[in-house]
């Protein structure tokens, strides 16, 4: 699931006052309340995992038999847009599901409550996945659960591999290049063939070297201010192992995203990308070639600076938020901790995702690669303008010039950095 951040400019402003002069009521906590809980989760839950929400409805009913629990399914594209608005008006859920890279902006601006206190009230809290865990705290403090997770593996065609002797996933960077070596020249004819699908416009598959090579993308001082930090020497030396894969193994269009890379893979055209579980299905699904099933396999991506190490990998998904306004802030506790409990975790994981806990997870052997990358992963920093970073393309478009040889990575890195120090600090 795509995560596309549309987020209102207003938002400090709104949420500032919002904290400020919300209640902290409750409508009241005993067997006997009554009244209505709203949650607003994405449409994702709607389709891929409905009796989940029914069995933590009917478990929150157990203690709350007389609240009625509406669940409202959003869509990406203008749930923000439609919160902002919902809490401009005193009419905001009570529960609401916010991408992981969309927390930032709400966390900085007092929009949501302080869970801190009550952590250890959730399951699992002991053994959250820390990128998720990390992606809904905000200067210490808990302001989210997380709800479930998304990670990134290499994804590839055994039959391919097998066409040049490689029966066996990869298993360190010089191994991965040998096979992007041995296919790029079997296919050295054929412009449309990639050894390993991995374009320019495509952040999770690029930022995760940097994370290897001892880098990060920002970081936030004493002062409160915050340092883009893509011209790191570290981040720097993991963009060019970045672009190192990708001169030997892609050839195509440089300035595209992932997006194509799954039917590129059906139509044979490519031997490996690297993406979530979700691309990786599709290759075998509705939109791609069923009889591919048994062909696909996932192993996690090599580090080039530790032998036997690998790249640790984006962790993407979603957290459950209480909103500073809700006058219901008891109940959503006891909601989320019924949405969030290990029986309906393993949902989440059967449905092709991974849960919020190194404790649950799949056994499918197709999704080795994701439950190994579990051991090592980042997410984007809690800043509350990280939003209008990825809004105004700062990143992608820095990551297209790399991959197109507008520059020295060095220049292009420094470049970016004075364009996202501005948009980060600024009120």
């Amino acid at each position: 699931m795509k995560r596309r951040i549309f987020a209102a400019v207003a938002a400090a402003a709104l949420f500032g006052v919002a904290a400020c002069g919300g209640s902290d009521g409750d409508s009241g906590s005993g067997p006997d309340a009554k009244g209505e809980l709203t949650v607003w989760l994405q449409v994702d839950a709607q389709t891929l995992w409905p009796k989940a929400v029914e069995q933590a409805t009917a478990e929150f009913n157990k203690q709350y038999p007389n609240v009625k629990v509406t669940v409202a399914y959003q869509a990406w594209a203008d749930h923000l847009t439609k919160f902002d608005a919902a809490a401009q008006a005193n009419t905001a859920p009570d529960v609401i599901e916010m991408g992981t890279t969309e927390m930032g902006l709400y966390m900085g601006a007092n929009a949501f409550t302080d869970l801190t206190a009550s952590k250890s009230e959730f399951a699992n809290s002991d053994s959250w996945v820390k990128a998720l865990s990390d992606s809904a705290t905000y200067n210490g403090k808990l302001f989210g659960v997380p709800y479930y997770g998304g990670t990134r593996s290499v994804i590839y065609r055994k039959d391919i591999l097998a066409s040049v002797g490689v029966t066996e996933a990869p298993k360190t960077w010089a191994a991965l290049m040998d096979a992007v070596t041995k296919l790029a020249t079997k296919h050295k004819a054929d412009p449309t063939f990639s050894a390993f699908f991995i374009p320019g416009q495509h952040q999770y598959g690029a930022m995760p070297f940097i994370y290897d090579a001892g880098g990060q993308v920002a970081k936030q001082g004493a002062d409160g201010k915050w340092d883009a930090t893509f011209s790191s020497p570290e981040s720097v030396a993991g963009l060019k192992n970045w672009k190192a894969l990708m001169d030997a193994g892609y050839r195509g269009d440089r300035t595209i995203n992932d997006a194509t890379a799954f039917s590129t893979m059906v139509a044979g055209k490519a031997a490996m990308f690297y993406d979530t579980s979700g691309q990786m299905k599709k290759v075998f699904g509705k939109d791609g070639d069923a009889k591919l099933k048994d062909q696909i396999a996932t192993f996690r991506l090599p580090s080039p600076t530790k032998a036997d190490g690998f790249v640790p990998a984006f962790m993407g998904g979603s957290d459950l938020a209480i909103p500073a306004k809700s006058k219901n802030k008891d109940w959503a506790k006891a909601w989320i901790k019924a949405y969030t409990a290990p029986a309906i975790q393993q949902m989440f994981v059967d449905g092709g995702f991974m849960s919020n806990t190194t404790k649950i997870v799949t056994t499918d052997p197709q999704m080795k690669g994701y439950v190994d990358t579990l051991e090592a992963t980042w997410t984007l920093p809690p800043a509350k303008n990280w939003a209008q970073v990825e809004k105004n393309k700062i990143v992608l478009n820095m990551f297209v010039d790399i991959a197109t040889n507008k520059g020295t990575v060095e220049a292009i890195t420094a470049a970016a950095d004075t364009a996202i120090e501005t948009t980060l600090n600024a009120s």
